[in-house]
């Protein structure tokens, strides 16, 4: 059974999960080569643009995570 989307991983409290911050991070391999492929060796840095990251705490026991 998969978890849900909206349940916090630690305390499986359903829809307490409120939204703490947002930042972009890390390196995109997929997005490199891409880049790569349609604008040649200046598409790599589009790697370097990473994946959206937002942090979620729960209003039941406090838990922080990313996703």
């Amino acid at each position: 059974m998969a978890a849900d989307t909206n349940s916090c991983p630690k305390c499986r409290a359903l829809y307490s999960l409120v939204p703490v911050s947002e930042r972009r991070g890390g390196f995109s391999a997929g997005k490199a080569v891409a880049g790569a492929i349609i604008a040649g060796p200046v598409g790599i840095a589009a790697g370097a643009l990473g994946k959206k990251k937002t942090t979620y705490q729960c209003r039941k026991c406090g838990f922080t995570f990313e996703k």
